[in-house]
């Protein structure tokens, strides 16, 4: 079958290559150059029109048939107008896609997929923002599991600071005097960057060290003593559970209730995850 279709496919193209803006009128019998004058621009205009069209069209039926396991034709013919919840059709079998994500058992980030192994699929479960998103499948090792949110708090994090400083030295923001001997510019970050001298980089290299090496002996050699990943011990009086690590340098006090540290838990995961994308395209840009 796939052999016919590409077989087809080639033939086209491989006709197109003789008069690739006519095929000819009907199309594929040879009357090529029949059509002249406002009878042809007003074809032409049709087909880029009904081209247009047909795209957008195509990738929105196959995106939601995807996510919600029916075609159009189904949704109406059986009565799920909202095929996310079973809409208002009897429940069908036990392996039906629409069934399943009423039982919650698929996940809530990819709905045509069942909740990978080792997630809850829980926003608010056992880690915050949870919305069973494993593609890959690295949540099947829940030992290294906490190890994973941590380092998904580190990256995330680091790139929302990354995002700061980068949009305000890309708006021109400038602190001088700069003490160095070599020329400096801090319109451009990644020119910036090179700009800084040796002992510079050994500097900044020598603290991420430290406080990673703080990190690991307080936090995640502690995983099994009740310590959370990603909890610095900042603030002493928040309702993180577990053990809390203490942090070595100054702190701070901000009393929550446990719903609202779950809340900013979430919106710190997703100021995180959306940060790691947004500074990776900003550097491509």
């Amino acid at each position: 079958g796939w052999l016919q279709i590409f077989a087809l496919a080639g033939a086209i193209e491989a006709k197109n290559q003789a008069f690739p803006m006519d095929y000819g009128w009907p199309a594929f019998t040879g009357n090529v150059g029949k059509l002249q004058g406002p009878e042809r621009e007003k074809k032409l205009l049709a087909e880029i029109n009904n081209g247009r069209l047909a795209m957008v069209a195509m990738a929105a039926i196959v995106a939601q048939n995807g996510a919600t396991g029916q075609s159009l034709v189904e949704q109406f013919t059986t009565g799920n107008l909202n095929p996310f919840v079973g809409g208002y059709a009897r429940q069908d079998a036990a392996g039906n896609r629409i069934v399943l994500r009423a039982k919650s058992e698929l996940s809530t980030s990819l709905p045509w997929a069942p909740v990978p192994e080792g997630l809850t699929n829980k926003p608010f479960g056992e880690y915050v923002g949870d919305v069973g998103f494993d593609p890959l499948g690295f949540a099947r090792n829940k030992r290294l599991l906490p190890w994973y949110r941590e380092a998904e708090l580190a990256h995330g994090r680091v790139c929302m600071l990354a995002v700061l400083g980068y949009t305000v030295q890309t708006n021109g923001a400038k602190w001088e005097p700069f003490i160095t001997r070599y020329p400096t510019d801090s319109s451009d970050p990644l020119k910036a960057a090179t700009q800084v001298p040796i002992i510079g980089w050994l500097q900044i290299l020598v603290v991420i060290a430290l406080s990673e090496l703080w990190r690991y002996e307080n936090v995640i050699s502690k995983y099994d003593q009740g310590v959370k990943p990603g909890d610095l011990g900042w603030n002493p009086t928040a309702p993180a559970g577990g053990n809390r690590p203490k942090w070595f340098g100054p702190t701070f006090t901000a009393n929550y209730a446990p719903e609202e540290w779950n809340l900013m838990k979430l919106r710190e995961i997703k100021h995180a995850r959306l940060a790691m994308l947004g500074f990776g395209f900003m550097v491509c840009q």
